[in-house]
């Protein structure tokens, strides 16, 4: 559990997030499969596509119910104060898209998450990809080598067309572990892995 995340503010996001749960069912007929492919402790990465703004809250209201987690996101959700608190609630971690090489202290704080044992969401692509086909970050494969984390794939269906009511599906995948330690060019592997990773997500088909 991240530091300074209290009983009181795990109670009001876990109320939040159930609302939010309740409402995605009834006006988006949301359905959920593979939760049980969640481990309930140890240190866990999460994975998802991300077209729409109401991917963040579709996985994270799945999630959470299962095990606390916290979410990597861009700094400019917390610059409002109602999405700021919210996100700060959520644990969630601000990353800096425009540092050049990266943001070190989100970087840091993921990492040090990750060892506690702790379960982090994020989306490999970096952004929404609104259709279009983005090359993975490669932050997912780094923090995956340097902590030891499991990536667990999920997949989120049709939340493009979340504000026409229309149906969305949230489904898991398996988990994968880094294995590409032997190769020699480190950027390489982790490019590999990175993309590996995103052919685990858009494997997950929505029908069983």
């Amino acid at each position: 559990m991240r530091p300074g995340y209290g009983l009181i503010a795990g109670l009001s996001v876990r109320a939040f997030l159930s609302s939010v749960r309740i409402f995605l069912r009834i006006f988006n007929r949301m359905e959920t499969e593979g939760l049980e492919r969640i481990p309930r402790e140890g240190p866990l990465i999460i994975v998802a596509n991300h077209v729409s703004n109401a991917d963040p809250p579709a996985l994270m209201c799945n999630v959470v119910p299962v095990r606390h987690a916290a979410i990597l996101t861009k700094k400019e959700m917390f610059v409002f104060p109602p999405l700021g608190r919210l996100f700060r609630s959520w644990g969630g971690i601000p990353v800096d898209r425009r540092r050049e090489g990266g943001d070190l202290g989100a970087l840091r704080s993921s990492i040090e998450l990750l060892k506690a044992g702790g379960c982090l969401v994020l989306f490999p692509e970096g952004t929404r990809s609104r259709g279009r086909k983005l090359d993975p970050k490669l932050g997912v494969a780094l923090l995956a080598h340097r902590t030891g984390a499991p990536v667990l794939p999920a997949r989120i269906f049709n939340s493009e067309n979340f504000l026409k009511l229309g149906k969305i599906k949230v489904k898991f995948g398996n988990p994968r572990t880094y294995d590409l330690s032997s190769e020699t060019d480190r950027k390489d592997a982790y490019a590999e892995f990175s993309r590996t990773i995103m052919s685990d997500i858009f494997a997950i088909q929505e029908e069983r």
